[in-house]
């Protein structure tokens, strides 16, 4: 620690620790200002030796060191012997997240379960709070099978969080399973725990409120439900944090979808990278992954396929490495949709779709099929846009997600005016509905831009 004040004046006492009864490491991280002053001390003749008459054990970690996986497995190690399993658990939890950062996933989830063994050592609050923060770690490492299980352990653990007081841990078991339901394509769910979530943490710190604000607000703007209260509540979060110098990356990746969808792209891009700085310096790759995702979204929308297929580059890198789920198929998918862009050829994107499919990614798949469909209008290859259309459209429907059903519905109206054969009938009547209801401004744009016969 440094102090950065007037310093009072030294009294030249020594600072005795008391006998160490478990052989406990003491971890010295430098923090800020570290190299103003490390020449002025003999780290092996002075501190360590000090430490060490007193059975303690002192480790000084250089600035890159503390996010290592060594240091992970050096937390484990000295925790599992001190004998506290408080300390022993919260280690875990720190090992755990510095596994994720790294993608040692299998190396997380093996902390997470010997988390829960000193977990069950605890009182019953501090057991709660504990499973709350090593569930974090089974989140990112693994996609489990039985989801719903998984969330109806969140939202008890979330419940009983809320019985102990622990509002801070309510709302990341609410936001959890939030997440779990947005996974799998339970919209209504994820948006009703999000908001829960937010309520929550409405009663808690500033840092926990801006949280639960951000986010709720992601949340909404993911499943494109509600965008204006999303809005309004990414609006006063940024005021908050504004406020007491607070950065979470909950906060910009909302503003920048919410942005995406108001078609003012540049904005979106700005928010997204900000987004992607602080999740990558956080080591939350899975938020990592979606600002990277949308920052390609956005090429995508501009038809910029050179740049899209460029941010693509970072999609399958985080992807191939992240747990498995739709991550890296919708990272494959969106390469070959570039390509497909970029040189008239669709070799490949058949067998991504089919890869995403299988991972029932909806929200993912309607996206790619619409923007293929769109690719195989360009190229008069009408029928299999209008069967990349049409399953937009189911999928879309299913969802409810009214910027994709407008997309799809654009592209078989466009089908029907090269060939009414191929369309059967126009869906004229469904795009002028749906044109003047809350739907993206990119789709919007189209839609009048087809309604008008400019295109």
């Amino acid at each position: 620690l440094m102090r950065v004040a007037q310093e009072p004046p030294g009294t030249g006492q020594p600072v005795n620790l008391g006998q160490s009864q478990s052989k406990v490491l003491m971890l010295i991280v430098p923090g800020v200002g570290w190299e103003c002053i490390e020449n002025w001390l003999d780290i092996d003749a002075s501190i360590q030796s000090l430490l060490r008459a007193y059975d303690f054990e002192a480790e000084l970690l250089e600035v890159d060191a503390n996010m290592d996986l060594a240091l992970a497995a050096d937390l484990s190690y000295h925790a599992r012997r001190s004998g506290d399993p408080a300390l022993a658990g919260r280690a875990m939890v720190s090992a755990g997240k510095l596994c994720l950062r790294f993608y040692a996933n299998e190396d997380a989830l093996d902390l997470y379960h010997r988390g829960l063994e000193f977990a069950a050592q605890l009182s019953e609050a501090d057991r709660v709070r504990l499973t709350i923060e090593l569930g974090e770690i089974r989140l990112n490492a693994v996609q489990e099978d039985d989801w719903e299980a998984q969330v109806s352990e969140y939202v008890q653990l979330a419940e009983q969080a809320l019985d102990h007081g622990a509002s801070t841990h309510a709302r990341l078991g609410y936001q959890m399973a939030s997440y779990v339901r947005w996974d799998h394509g339970q919209w209504s769910e994820a948006q009703r725990f999000s908001l829960q979530a937010e309520r929550v943490a409405r009663g808690a710190t500033d840092e926990d409120h801006i949280l639960g604000m951000a986010e709720a607000a992601k949340c909404l703007a993911l499943l494109e439900r509600d965008l204006s209260q999303a809005d309004a509540m990414a609006m006063e979060a940024s005021a908050l944090a504004g406020r007491v110098s607070f950065q979470c990356p909950a906060l910009p990746i909302s503003q920048g979808i919410l942005r995406y969808y108001e078609n003012r792209l540049d904005d979106a891009v700005e928010h997204l990278e900000v987004a992607r700085t602080l999740s990558k310096t956080e080591g939350d790759r899975i938020t990592e992954y979606m600002a990277n995702e949308y920052l390609t979204l956005v090429e995508v929308e501009r038809e910029d396929y050179d740049a899209a297929l460029e941010r693509c580059q970072a999609l399958v890198e985080i992807g191939s490495r992240l747990r498995e789920g739709s991550e890296l198929p919708f990272s494959l998918a969106l390469q070959a949709l570039c390509h497909y862009g970029l040189h008239r050829e669709d070799s490949g994107l058949d067998d991504a779709l089919q890869e995403l499919r299988l991972v029932d990614a909806k929200q993912r798949l309607a996206f790619i099929l619409n923007r293929a469909a769109m690719l195989d209008i360009v190229h008069e290859r009408l029928e299999q846009g209008k069967a990349r259309a049409s399953e937009a459209l189911a999928l879309s429907q299913t969802m409810e997600r009214p910027s994709e059903m407008l997309q799809a519905y654009i592209n078989l109206e466009k089908i029907y005016l090269r060939d009414e054969g191929i369309a059967g009938s126009s869906p004229r009547s469904a795009i002028e509905q749906l044109a003047t209801g809350t739907v993206a401004g990119w789709v919007r744009k189209r839609a009048n831009a087809l309604l008008s016969g400019e295109e």
